[in-house]
């Protein structure tokens, strides 16, 4: 007897060889039609009995009931899938074919990873009302969104999200599983940018942003991890050229990559390409709208301004009145962009300190008392820039002043009251970023301008107030996580690193 075919309907039908692929053969999908299946392994044996010749007779089973049955949502499990049982059927009335499939069953993986990722935002992001949020901050929105597809911005996300529980949570065993997440963040990072395709993509930009946020959260490299991974940004940011930020998303990761790059400019003393005409050129429109962006056009241009000073040994006369002259209208475009933004009067009010309650938990010293109470999250993101990079041109221009021109008693005094003006503001700025409500966003925004007012107290010998800032930049920074000290000058050994003409891309 003659082995009985297990090909499917459509098949057998064809005498073609069938590869029995379940629950449709390759064959049919190859050929653009329904495969109609295949027989149960077993199925009841019908019998009719002939009442005049007294004895059973089998009657030919009718297979084509069993045509199309995988598509029949209302039949029980088919017996191809629980072998030894027979296929029983709902009568023809009953059924109907159901073209679409059904979904997927999300995976235990996925399912994390949004649970995640929710955690993140809703950590990381400010939890009060106002106008939009600034534009790195409005850029975590977009996460949700982005395809799951990207290999790189997946394990950038899992690595980031870790990093984020583990510091609210304060938990030592989840920062070492966040940092093993970060090693396959990087070798998927170092796949993508080998790519020529995938290196100029907005995922991969967006990867490596979300890295420099990790270094922010538990790096322990000093400070080098966050500077070489801004340099990783410009260079894909030089690969892509000006033009290829013409999107929303593109766009936010460029303000998003352009205030990192400002960070590490005050700290390296170093001009990026970001301040010549063509990067300035991207953000003309938007910055007509927005006063985040209107206030970064103008600050990306002070740290080609700091490393044109550190280069005057030996310059003419002419080439250092050029730089204070320079600095002074740059000073001058900053005070307009603050008339503008205060039009219709400051956007803070003075409040006492003990009505920031959480800050107390970091520090309780009341050595700035009232402190701001800023009407939006936006607003006091923007007043802590404008006080930060006022503190440090116009403490480089004094230095220019003092050193090649001659001031009067009465403009040395004006010049202390101006600059004290700026640590004072930064401080009272301070506590209202350091809530919970606010979001890690606005309190690791606050450690850079920490860093400037207490470089500037302890040049003019304010040990209170430099110690002031020392402790809520530690507190900050989540302390007894680390498995080494926490530095308040992070990239001070970078700058020991990056020596002589080896610029800041």
């Amino acid at each position: 007897m003659p082995k009985r075919s297990t090909g499917c309907f459509e098949c057998r039908k064809r005498k073609v060889r069938c590869d029995e692929a379940k629950p449709e053969c390759n064959i049919c999908r190859r050929r653009g039609t329904r495969c109609p299946g295949y027989r149960p392994t077993q199925s009841f044996i019908l019998h009719k009995f002939d009442e005049k010749n007294e004895r059973a007779v089998l009657i030919k089973e009718d297979e084509s009931q069993y045509e199309y049955s995988q598509y029949n949502t209302t039949s029980l499990e088919s017996s191809t899938n629980v072998p030894g049982q027979a296929d029983v059927r709902l009568p023809a009335s009953e059924t109907r074919l159901v073209d679409a499939a059904l979904p997927k069953q999300v995976s235990s993986i996925a399912t994390d990873r949004i649970q995640h990722l929710g955690t993140f935002i809703a950590l990381y992001l400010p939890r009060c009302d106002g106008p939009a949020l600034p534009p790195p901050s409005a850029l975590m929105l977009a996460l949700p969104t982005m395809p799951a597809s990207s290999k790189v911005l997946l394990a950038a996300v899992d690595a980031l999200s870790a990093a984020q529980l583990a510091v609210n949570n304060r938990n030592n065993p989840l920062i070492n599983r966040s940092r093993s997440l970060y090693g396959t963040a990087l070798s998927q990072m170092l796949l993508a940018i080998q790519d020529p395709v995938l290196a100029l993509k907005d995922e991969t930009l967006l990867s490596t942003y979300l890295l420099t946020l990790y270094e922010v959260f538990v790096g322990v490299t000093q400070g080098h991890g966050f500077f070489y991974h801004v340099q990783g940004l410009l260079h894909l940011l030089r690969q892509r050229g000006p033009a290829s930020f013409n999107s929303r998303l593109s766009m936010q990761i460029f303000h998003a990559i352009r205030y990192n790059s400002l960070s590490i400019g005050y700290h390296m003393r170093k001009a990026s390409m970001l301040d010549s005409p063509e990067w300035l050129a991207v953000t003309t429109k938007a910055a007509k709208v927005d006063p985040y962006v209107a206030l970064n056009d103008i600050c990306i241009c002070i740290p080609r301004l700091l490393e044109r000073t550190d280069r005057l040994n030996g310059q003419t006369q002419d080439e250092i009145d050029a730089v204070i002259e320079d600095s002074q209208h740059l000073a001058t475009r900053a005070s307009e962009w603050l008339s503008d933004f205060e039009k219709h009067g400051p956007r803070y009010d003075k409040v006492d300190l003990i009505t920031m309650d959480a800050f107390l938990d970091i520090c309780s010293d009341p050595v700035f008392d009232p402190v701001f109470d800023f009407h939006y999250f936006g607003a006091g993101i923007c007043y802590l820039i404008y006080w930060m990079s006022l503190l440090i041109l116009q403490s480089n221009t004094f230095k220019l002043l003092r050193q090649y021109r001659q001031l009067e008693m009465k403009q040395l005094m004006m010049w202390d009251r101006q600059l004290g003006g700026y640590a004072d503001s930064i401080c009272r700025s301070i506590p209202y970023h350091c809530r919970s409500m606010t979001g890690y966003t606005a309190k690791f925004g606050s450690l850079t301008p920490l860093v400037v007012a207490r470089k500037y107290y302890e040049a003019k010998g304010a040990q209170k107030e430099a110690n002031w800032c020392g402790t809520v930049y530690m507190g900050a920074r989540v302390p007894g996580l680390y498995q080494t000290p926490s530095p308040l000058d992070p990239m001070g050994e970078v700058k020991k690193t990056v020596k002589g003409n080896d610029r800041f891309i």
